[in-house]
């Protein structure tokens, strides 16, 4: 009855749309990917339901984005860094941190890794912080989803394996205070580029690690 009474009452031309939402309301929107049709609009509002279903989808969303994760970011710059023999003697406790460093997966744990092998060790040469600003570097790119880091020529090429997971106004405002030295490439969008020129080691790990955690 609830059904007839909303056809006779919206009887003008185009009134198609407005049946079609009146009846939602009465007999409820129910499974909307499946058959079954239950449910009541009408007891809620559809302004409410409406929401609800918003904050469904988002919740949905939000539990497959979790579910992905984030690429193994090949990496191949013109530095690297290694434990001399000079630092630790002893083969077994060389591979003990090598297998440490690789396993890192937040800054936290670097910087706990840093404070126990200054503690075991002493000082840190610069090769040992090199291999660390690698790490740490790593970890930048798992975050901003990128795929490869390569450097060549004084270029570093920053790829991301999407794009959608990176903020286009925090790349814009890189791209704006960085002087010329950071640009896209025009032939692929997906690629950074980072003029890294001649600088030393420590000097082209800062300027990455800047660069790259300003698009966090």
């Amino acid at each position: 009855m609830k059904r007839l009474q909303i056809i006779s009452d919206f009887t003008e031309l185009g009134s198609g749309f407005k049946i079609a939402m009146k009846d939602l309301e009465v007999r409820g929107a129910g499974n909307l990917l499946g058959r079954e049709q239950s449910g009541d609009v009408f007891a809620v509002g559809f302004d409410m339901y409406l929401h609800l279903l918003e904050e469904a989808i988002q919740a949905r969303m939000a539990e497959e984005d979790k579910e992905e994760t984030a690429p193994e970011p090949y990496m191949e710059l013109d530095y690297s860094g290694f434990i001399p023999d000079t630092y630790i003697t002893d083969s077994s406790e060389k591979m003990e941190i090598y297998k440490k460093i690789a396993a890192t997966s937040t800054e936290e744990d670097l910087n706990i890794l840093h404070a126990d092998i200054y503690d075991r060790f002493g000082p840190l040469p610069d090769e040992i912080e090199s291999l660390l600003s690698l790490a740490e570097i790593r970890i930048i790119c798992k975050k901003l989803w990128i795929s490869s880091l390569k450097e060549r020529k004084g270029e570093a090429r920053v790829e991301f394996a999407k794009v959608a997971r990176v903020s286009i106004d925090r790349v814009m405002k890189l791209i704006g205070t960085s002087g010329g030295k950071v640009r896209l490439d025009p032939k692929n969008p997906q690629m950074l580029i980072l003029e890294t020129g001649q600088i030393g080691l420590k000097e082209k790990s800062e300027f990455i690690k800047d660069r790259l955690s300003s698009l966090l």
